[in-house]
């Protein structure tokens, strides 16, 4: 009831303005004919009620209005204390809207006036073809004409005039100057094409059609700022710091299956060499992921930022929790917690816990991995679609209470990128990461454990270990320092949007390696295996969260055992760590909104060593909100 009192309220109201005076409510009859029509399709009025008030008035004026009103207010649609305040203000209207009402026809050009310009014969048909589409003319009626260009003719040629009032024609909305339309139909007029009765008729019905479109547009803008209002004061306003804050999140439900060669060796944890690893038993699971998120804008210039995961504390490269044990809960962890500054548009610098400020894959970084510490990131124009990008930051990766080598990681990257509007994009980049203090010290015997800190807090299998404890028990620490240089790029082609095709490449090479130090704490001539490489395509939509949108991708992957620190690479490939090569491949499709299925199929085996090959499944259930 409210939107069609509404439109009820604001049809009478637009009334009003049509009689401001009598002799525009004379001229303007037409724009009353328009008004009861649309009260009459939006049911307000039958149209028996219609004819009647229409043979009755004949013009419009003050009294016809009136009796509008009335005829309003005996149906129930507006109440009595309605109709006295548009009566009021129609006592009251000025002469000023009345003129306003009848603009249109004021416009309206002579279609005998001399010294126009003609139209030529070859932008007679174009101009014909615009009348009909801003609903001046029917098809038929252009048709009509068109037959006309270049003949002479009479009326008394034609089966059937133009525009005959029980005739109607395709509505198309007008959006070009109604003048230089009107223009065009006298123009018309002056070149032979349509008769003078023809003229009238075309002009008259264009005038009625943009009167009735000018009081649809005036009844829908009032019945927005009615409905507003009426929301407005049933909802109280929030508070203003509610709006400066956004939540985001998305969960994922997998399955996995893990297959184990059944030629592998036996393996012992690298950080446990008292338990074996799994190298030989399938392993079925199902899996959660979930995460929550919250930004907030503190200022232009500040956002703040918390995030929500699943996981553990021991484990940063993966955010998933194995379903399956007795129905425990799950552990929900602070995985996100920052502030970002951006000072200018071109320098960003955040602070805390964040998300991976480099461009790079999953070669190096895990992509559930976020970092401690500091990072800047300046990132210049260099033309219209050129650009650099520059990052540098530092990384406590170990505080030790009791000794002032903590373990950092320092790094910095420089990069390129190029993009030429939705067609093409390039991005290539070199960084280099510096880990401090993370090889292994091996103990004094006579203080047993004073150099424990030196093991890494996680690993995953795959780098050279040193035994950093001089009795019998065996505890494992990094032998080669990791100084890694990381070279990657991809080309984003867009010339079949919304389809994209990306290609990937991505180096790296562990420069901190040195065979003589690695001997002098292993004992053992370790090959020097310090090199990887990924190559890949995506080929697809670039976002799959709506339905039939998907992507497919195939990458090959070539790790060396000593080329990363295997702490930090993906923990898929493999089952995570380094020694590996295989490929990957997978497909995404939306399934409806912000929901979408993923497969991945990961094959792999070792590069050098005893073998271990293991094959990956992971079928994915995505939502995000």
């Amino acid at each position: 009831m409210l939107h069609k009192g509404s439109i009820v309220c604001t049809a009478v109201m637009l009334m009003v303005s049509v009689v401001g005076t009598a002799g525009a409510a004379a001229r303007q009859s037409v724009g009353i004919e328009a008004l009861l029509e649309l009260l009459q399709n939006k049911g307000v009025i039958s149209g028996e009620e219609s004819k009647a008030f229409a043979d009755k008035s004949g013009s419009a004026s003050r009294t016809d209005l009136k009796a509008v009103i009335d005829l309003l207010r005996a149906k129930g649609t507006i109440s009595s204390d309605e109709a006295a305040a548009f009566l009021q203000r129609l006592a009251a209207q000025p002469q000023k809207e009345a003129e306003k009402a009848v603009d249109i026809v004021s416009s309206v050009p002579d279609t005998d006036a001399k010294g126009a310009v003609p139209i030529p014969n070859d932008e007679l048909r174009p101009t014909l073809e615009v009348l009909r589409e801003q609903g001046v003319l029917g098809v038929d009626e252009v048709a009509q004409i068109g037959e006309r260009i270049g003949k002479k003719w009479t009326p008394a040629d034609e089966d059937e005039p133009l525009a005959l009032t029980d005739r109607e024609i395709e509505y198309s909305r007008t959006t070009l100057p109604k003048e230089g339309l009107l223009n065009d139909i006298a123009q018309l007029r002056r070149q032979g094409l349509i008769d003078r009765d023809e003229a009238e008729r075309i002009k008259k019905r264009f005038i009625q059609k943009l009167s009735l479109e000018r009081v649809t547009a005036d009844i829908g803008e009032e019945a927005r700022r009615e409905i507003k209002k009426q929301v407005e004061s049933r909802v109280p306003e929030l508070p203003e710091w509610t709006r400066r804050i956004k939540f985001n999140g998305d969960l994922r439900l997998r399955y996995e299956a893990d297959f184990f060669d059944g030629l592998n060796a036996l393996f012992v944890k690298p950080d446990n060499t008292t338990v074996l690893l799994n190298s030989s038993e399938d392993r079925h699971r199902i899996r959660l992921r979930a995460r929550l998120g919250m930004i907030a804008k503190v200022n232009d210039e500040m956002e703040a930022g918390i995030g929500l995961a699943t996981g553990n504390t021991t484990d940063p490269v993966s955010t998933n929790q194995t379903l399956g044990d007795s129905l425990n809960k799950k552990n929900f962890l602070l995985d996100l917690a920052y502030l970002k500054w951006s000072p200018t548009p071109t320098v960003t610098l955040w602070g805390g816990r964040f998300s991976n400020p480099w461009f790079c894959t999953d070669l190096v970084w895990s992509p559930n991995i976020n970092f401690d510490g500091v990072a800047v990131t300046y990132r210049p124009r260099l033309t219209l679609r050129t650009s650099l990008f520059m990052t540098a930051g530092a990384f406590p990766i170990q505080e030790v209470e009791l000794s002032s080598k903590d373990k950092w990681l320092f790094g910095g990257q420089v990069g390129v990128r190029y993009r030429n509007e939705e067609k093409l994009s390039a991005r290539l980049a070199a960084a280099f990461y510096d880990f401090e203090h993370t090889t292994g010290v091996v103990n004094d015997p006579a203080r047993p454990g004073a150099n424990d800190w030196t093991a890494p807090q996680f690993q995953q299998k795959g780098n050279t270990l040193m035994d950093i404890d001089p009795g019998t028990a065996i505890k494992t620490a990094y032998a080669s320092d990791f100084r890694e240089l990381n070279i990657n790029g991809s080309l984003d082609l867009g010339f079949w949007n919304p389809v994209r095709v990306v290609l990937n490449a991505d180096y790296v090479n562990n420069l901190g390696f040195n065979k003589t130090d690695v001997y002098a704490r292993t004992g053992n001539n370790v090959k020097k295996e310090t090199e990887g490489y990924q190559f890949g395509i995506t080929v697809g939509h670039s976002d799959t969260g709506a339905f039939g949108k998907w992507k497919a991708l195939l990458l090959y992957k070539y790790l060396e055992a000593d080329a990363v620190m295997d702490a930090f690479t993906d923990s898929d490939f493999h089952l995570g760590g380094t020694n590996a090569k295989g490929w990957i491949t997978g497909a995404d499709f939306g399934v409806a909104k912000n929901t979408w299925l993923s497969t991945r199929w990961l094959t792999a085996n070792e590069i050098s060593g005893p073998p271990l090959g293991i094959d990956v499944f992971q079928f994915n259930v995505n939502a995000r909100f």
